[in-house]
């Protein structure tokens, strides 16, 4: 079913277009018509599979504009990150609308700087459970005018201990509204909310489209951020793959992989929406001929890359919806042959990837981190490839003189090629990623750097000098945000201050100043 079947507005229909978006998923065909004749309706899927459309479209097709100061619409998310992405969404659908205001609110976000966003108003309020009750009884949030509620993973919202702070809300909002649940599983709780706050809902149960996957290998690593790419290149040397596909969820990712990937001698390529057409056609025709070895790509750019012999698919970043996982790794073991599907999951991403793997019925290996006596291995191979592929080759005259210099002088020959030779593993050796394990609550203490990006410091590289500096396992290391010209860094508070103060010497010749903050508790 086309999106111009749905009787949406020009406006809408430009924005949809504008997404690359032509055929309506299956949650889509049958949500949008109910919300848009105001029925209540419980939508049973796997995540993603273009829920946010199914429930966006609808209110932003009803959606009046107003003075924003009372919200029409009221989207509650089990996370910040959730949340945020729903906004984001309502964002695209709306680039072509005026007067339509959409306002996060989540906790961890000081809450004065929300009251200032709430005073300007919003038509739209996508939030958290907690923070939206929070703003309910201070009075800096009211829902007199509000005409949708929409509780999306209400699963997730309950197994996180939100039942209190949803029930209140429920009670807070006007009952004459139209009201969207969506949920992959229906335990008791989520049919007693159904039962109670709910006006003869539709129920809508989507199965997912699954296609067969018995030839691809699907294999899961596990890392702390800061390390994904230094994994993903240990594992193109472990694998060797002759051709991969390789996604992430944003243009920006794509163009910075590329350029690291290029940087580290490998034949890369990215292709994205920003880019112009006729650039697009020649990335793809090149990786269809092979002269390129990995594309790194959006999923929507990728649509129209159709590959046989893909030996590899990897997922850099999670895939949003569960259904780009299928179409991402459905891209290998076509055509009788075998293919491999590497999906790379920081730390904070674990309960999504189960969540994905349990909603789908997938079969996927969980593998360990490459051990340093392996990237070793892989090292030596590299060597002896070289040397292979150099052992035809004639020998510059300039070389063959330095040669017969070395030797008529006396100079070891033993010697000198493990010195040639320490500075080609140096220069191309990997290290061995540890695995970090956290506890689900600690304390911790802030810390302010004045040293930033323009100072060469990354992520990675305070993990690193935390360690070998203050001795401080990467564990006990929570969010670091890197500036321009300054870093923030949380360190478990049990750790005592003056040992992290050490890290002063990972600045060399420039003076590091450190400045200890306020110590929270973090999830």
């Amino acid at each position: 079913m086309k999106f111009t079947e749905f009787n949406l507005p020009q406006n809408l229909l430009r924005a949809i277009e504008s997404c690359n978006y032509t055929d309506a998923t299956a949650i889509q065909e049958q949500t949008i018509p109910a919300l848009m004749n105001g029925q209540d309706i419980i939508g049973q899927s796997q995540t993603g599979t273009g829920k946010t459309a199914a429930f966006a479209l609808p209110i932003l097709a009803q959606c009046v504009p107003t003075d924003h100061k009372r919200p029409q619409a009221l989207i509650l998310s089990p996370t910040r990150e959730l949340a945020l992405q729903i906004v984001e969404h309502f964002r695209q659908f709306t680039k072509f609308s005026d007067g339509i205001r959409t306002v996060a609110i989540y906790g961890g976000q000081p809450i004065d700087v929300q009251i200032r966003e709430l005073k300007k108003g919003g038509d739209i309020i996508v939030g958290t459970p907690g923070r939206i009750q929070d703003h309910i009884r201070r009075k800096t949030l009211r829902f007199e005018n509000l005409n949708y509620l929409v509780l999306d993973e209400a699963d997730e919202m309950l197994q996180m201990g939100f039942k209190e702070e949803i029930e209140e809300i429920l009670k807070s909002i006007p009952e004459a509204r139209t009201t969207a649940l969506f949920s992959a599983t229906m335990p008791k709780a989520i049919l007693d909310i159904t039962e109670n706050y709910m006006k003869d809902p539709k129920h809508i149960s989507i199965s997912p489209k699954m296609k067969t996957l018995d030839a691809i290998e699907q294999m899961v690593y596990e890392v702390p951020q800061p390390y994904k790419v230094d994994l993903l290149l240990q594992l193109i040397a472990l694998y060797q793959p002759s051709q991969a596909m390789i996604f992430c969820n944003t243009k920006k990712m794509v163009d910075d992989l590329a350029e690291t990937l290029q940087k580290n001698h490998l034949d890369a390529a990215a292709i994205h929406g920003d880019m112009k057409q006729e650039m697009r056609t020649v990335v793809m025709n090149k990786f269809k001929k092979q002269t390129i070895r990995f594309l790194i790509a959006t999923d929507v750019a990728a649509r129209g890359i159709d590959v046989d012999s893909m030996e590899m698919v990897i997922n850099y970043d999670l895939p949003q919806d569960d259904e780009y996982y299928i179409h991402r790794i459905g891209r290998t073991g076509r055509a009788g042959s075998k293919g491999q599907a590497i999906t790379i999951v920081s730390n904070n991403q674990r309960r999504a990837w189960d969540n994905l793997v349990r909603f789908n019925k997938l079969t996927a290996k969980v593998m360990e981190l490459p051990t340093q006596e392996e990237l070793d291995h892989i090292q030596l191979n590299q060597i002896k490839k070289v040397l292979e592929q150099q052992s035809d080759k004639m020998i510059p005259d300039t070389i063959e003189q330095i040669f017969k210099m070395i030797t008529e002088s006396g100079m070891d020959k033993d010697h000198l090629l493990k010195v040639l030779l320490m500075q080609q593993v140096s220069k191309n050796s990997f290290s061995e990623i540890k695995t970090v394990k956290k506890t689900s609550v600690r304390q911790y203490r802030s810390y302010s750097l004045n040293i930033g990006e323009r100072q060469g410091v990354s992520a990675a590289k305070i993990l690193r000098n935390t360690e070998m500096y203050c001795g401080i396992d990467p564990a006990l290391v929570g969010k670091i945000k890197v500036s321009r010209n300054s870093t923030l860094v949380e360190v478990a508070s049990h750790v005592d201050p003056k040992v992290f103060q050490r890290l002063k010497k990972m600045g060399g010749n420039q003076k590091v100043v450190i400045e200890t903050l306020e110590s929270r508790d973090r999830r």
